[in-house]
């Protein structure tokens, strides 16, 4: 796909969800464009939630133990 209409075309064939999460991308690539800035994320993206089946420090402790 090196047109836009082949990629409007391509584009039509993606369901709902695709097509708004198509629009969200262009839209952040487009802003950063507009002001300048080449590569940040938003961080929400990778929000998320942990779910520990231990003591909550005792993980602390391995995972910082695994650091050094």
């Amino acid at each position: 796909m090196s047109t836009l209409a082949e990629i409007e075309a391509a584009a039509r064939k993606l369901p709902v969800p695709e097509k708004e999460a198509l629009i969200e991308r262009l839209s952040a690539q487009v802003r950063r464009e507009r002001d300048g800035r080449r590569r940040q994320s938003d961080l929400s993206e990778f929000s998320g939630a942990v779910r520990l089946d231990e003591d909550p420090l005792a993980w602390q402790i391995q995972l910082r133990g695994e650091w050094e």
